[in-house]
């Protein structure tokens, strides 16, 4: 009885697909989505409803016919079933939506010549007699075999041909991607380029320093740098910046990997920034509205530990007490519901101590 359930489902279900998909929708706004909608679910009622059924055929052991190996006979029917689901699905959805640039034109003649409806006959018809052991004593095996067969062989040609166009579509999908990607990179690339270009001797340095850093582009960074330098007093104003408490984390990306001509002129000024660093992270995180665990990257202090390692260490200048004032600020209580919350740059601080003991 239940198989008969299962039965009447089925038949159901490509009922109610043949009847909807035999008109020409609506494909403007609402009516895109409405369609697109019932489309999914009469894909999902099919495929789940001729699950149902074949999983029941199968405990009445109807396909033990296909092979005396139940694995084999299990993998060939789930994917007998699985192929005649998606490609009911798909005749569905290119009655009226085609995509002739993906897949192969044989799946839009299988879907004008409404594939929904008549391919699930080929596992219907069979399914009739396998339901019932009396009726299938009593007929000639090949009137099963045969319709089941060859509705295998069309449902997985289709399938092979969709999983064909699914490939190709995402092959053109990505290579479009990429090639976006690198026309974005390239745009940007020369904006950069045209930035640097265009960037007076008079004009303020600080619209340089975020392509000075070492993580640019080689050429980007190369070209930056030089403009940099072309001013006739860039050291005093990088310093400027350093001394400025809104702007000196932009020198830190300037001083991390590239050379100063006078370094001993940027002892104190650096100095000084640690400590407007650890001053301002004391108070950001006693009165926090929100902390997360890289809050703290705008501040460059990795840049800022590299540049003291590479050009100002052993210069004159003891670094650790404004870095221990630093360590302590990132060591804030939290207002309690970020006392989970944990800063990179804490562990970055407290390495460089332990390696400058």
């Amino acid at each position: 009885m239940l198989g008969y359930i299962f039965y009447g489902l089925t038949c159901l279900v490509v009922i109610l697909f043949a009847n909807f998909s035999a008109s020409k929708p609506n494909l403007a706004g609402e009516g895109a989505m409405a369609y697109g909608l019932l489309l999914v679910f009469f894909g999902l009622a099919f495929a789940i409803s001729s699950l149902m059924l074949t999983l029941y055929v199968g405990g009445k052991n109807g396909f033990d016919w296909i092979s005396i190996h139940s694995f084999n006979r299990n993998i060939l029917v789930g994917l007998g079933w699985l192929c005649m689901a998606v490609v009911v699905f798909a005749c569905g959805v290119f009655k009226w939506e085609w995509y002739s640039e993906s897949y192969p034109q044989f799946l839009h003649g299988l879907a004008k010549i409404n594939g929904q409806v008549w391919l699930p006959l080929f596992m219907l018809v069979p399914y009739l007699f396998l339901l019932n052991t009396d009726i299938r004593a009593n007929v000639s095996p090949n009137v099963y075999k045969i319709p089941l067969m060859i509705g295998f062989l069309l449902v997985f040609t289709a399938g092979m041909g969709l999983l064909f166009g699914w490939l190709q579509s995402s092959a053109k999908q990505q290579t479009a991607i990429l090639e976006s990607h690198n026309e974005r990179e390239i745009a940007i690339r020369n904006d950069h380029l045209q930035t640097i270009a265009n960037h007076k001797t008079t004009d303020n340095i600080l619209y340089l320093m975020s392509l000075t850093g070492r993580f640019h582009d080689e050429d980007i960074r190369a070209a930056a740098v030089a403009k940099v330098k072309e001013k006739p007093h860039w050291e005093d104003q990088l310093i400027e910046l350093l001394e400025n408490k809104h702007y000196y984390a932009e020198a830190y990306t300037f001083l991390d990997g590239n050379k100063v001509d006078n370094p001993e002129k940027f002892l104190e000024p650096l100095n000084r920034s640690i400590l407007f660093t650890a001053d301002e992270v004391h108070h950001l995180i006693k009165d926090a509205d929100d902390l997360q665990e890289w809050h703290f990257e705008p501040f460059n202090i990795d840049r800022l530990l590299r540049a003291i390692d590479e050009q100002f260490l052993n210069k004159g200048m003891d670094f650790r007490p404004a870095l221990l004032k630093l360590q302590e600020a990132l060591q804030t209580t939290p207002p309690e519901r970020f006392k989970n919350v944990r800063f990179k740059e804490t562990l970055l601080v407290k390495d460089w101590l332990k390696r400058h003991k």
